[in-house]
């Protein structure tokens, strides 16, 4: 049993999150380089190598985490709606711990993919903060509470890629130092969630059922499909960024051609900032401009500013063009997020509330199999590929937008966004 405090759900889920996402954060500056360099050794190439194995072995090992993702999280999403959100985050808080373990010993890709599905099992609790969140707000507070969980996400960024960073200094580039102080921080989170976070699921909101069962009946749920359909086509468009952006700051061929040293310091101090841009906009903006325009209309306007700032990330130097192309970036996708994620939230049952987001936590972490895949294979021909492919990806649910409203709530349902 946790303690008893007096301590807010939200703030709670909240401190969860954000230690999750600050031990998480702490290794997205030195992963893609790291296993760049390994795949490169493993077939006996040099760092500077353009050759499309490694770019394949890069995707893999990427995509390795997300597919340890994409086969539990549905399970994870139903276990929390019968035993209580609490024991599935202790478990993949435990997860973890030996994660990042088994990365501070990452001297070869064996280790490097243990650490990745290890990791990815215990990241697939995403979908239970977000059913957690759904258990404590009302239906109207549902983007709030979302939001609150996305800064927790920015906080995550913010300080994560910048100590990673700093301990890879201290660390001489190696993963040791690195590993072993995010396992501590999850170890933390874990003691934090064993004694300090309450139970957030009512007995009576339980249902028997499954995957497939949750996905017959978020396809049957009005709109719902369109949505899942929405939320798949982001991510994998979004995925082309965050698999390759390490290297396209390092790469020869692009405008920013830093190196592999340079990419790592820099590229932390860009995503801290990007941090910065997603906790205040999820934290403040979504709590601002939720009430007077709508979760819709955010989607609609904000959907085509982040496809066009994703397609000039390659083409736009550094400092100020790439930082204010950054800042539309970071303020778009903060504002489309949580506002997608609450249309979803409200649309589905209130009994599969935990199946609803294990699905879209499925939906994100197939994205994230295929688009590292094809992003690496494409960056291998040129570096500004995966940003055209995933720009064009995003166009889907820019379009999309326009065939989902939101009806007014009636009687003691929800209301559901319906396609139109």
């Amino acid at each position: 049993m946790g303690l008893k405090v007096a301590l807010p759900p939200i703030l709670g889920i909240f401190l969860t999150v954000f230690l999750d996402m600050l031990s998480f954060g702490m290794f997205i500056p030195d992963l893609q380089l790291r296993v760049k360099l390994l795949a490169a050794e493993h077939y006996g190439l040099g760092i500077d190598t353009h050759d499309a194995r490694v770019g394949a072995l890069v995707g893999m090992s990427l995509a390795a985490f997300s597919l340890a993702q994409l086969v539990t999280a549905p399970f994870l999403g139903r276990l929390s709606d019968r035993i209580g959100r609490r024991r599935v985050l202790l478990i993949t808080c435990l997860l973890s711990v030996a994660s990042y373990v088994a990365y501070a010993h990452s001297t070869s890709l064996t280790m490097v993919f243990v650490s990745r599905v290890l990791g990815g099992i215990g990241a697939a609790n995403l979908g239970v903060a977000f059913a957690y969140i759904a258990d404590v707000t009302k239906p109207e507070d549902r983007a709030k509470g979302l939001g609150l969980v996305g800064a927790a996400f920015g906080l995550g960024f913010i300080l994560g890629p910048f100590s990673g960073t700093q301990l890879l200094k201290f660390g001489h580039n190696e993963p040791l130092l690195l590993g072993y102080v995010a396992a501590g921080l999850s170890l933390v989170n874990l003691l934090y969630v064993w004694l300090l976070l309450p139970e957030s699921l009512k007995e009576s909101n339980v249902e028997k059922g499954h995957f497939l069962s949750d996905f017959k009946t978020a396809v049957a749920s009005p709109g719902l499909g369109l949505l899942l359909a929405m939320f798949f086509a982001l991510n994998l468009g979004f995925t082309n960024l965050e698999t390759t952006y390490f290297q396209l700051l390092a790469d020869s061929r692009s405008v920013f051609h830093l190196g592999e040293t340079m990419a790592k310091e820099y590229g932390g101090y860009i995503l801290a900032m990007i941090g910065v841009i997603s906790a205040f906009t999820q934290g403040f903006l979504v709590r601002r401009l939720m009430p007077v325009y709508g979760e819709v209309n955010l989607i609609r306007f904000c959907l085509p500013i982040l496809a066009v700032t994703l397609l000039s990330i390659p083409f736009t130097p550094l400092w100020i063009p790439a930082l204010i192309g950054l800042l539309f970036f970071g303020m778009s996708n903060g504002l489309v997020q949580p506002s997608l994620s609450s249309v979803i939230s409200r649309s589905a049952p209130a009994a599969i509330q935990g199946g609803i987001f294990g699905i879209t936590q499925a939906l994100g972490a197939l994205a994230r199999c295929v688009g590292p895949l094809i992003g690496n294979s494409l960056f291998s021909l040129q570096p500004s590929y995966p940003y055209i492919l995933g720009a064009s990806l995003i166009l889907i649910p820019v379009l999309a937008a326009w065939r989902i409203r939101m009806p007014e709530p009636t009687g003691s349902a929800e209301g559901a966004v319906t396609a139109h």
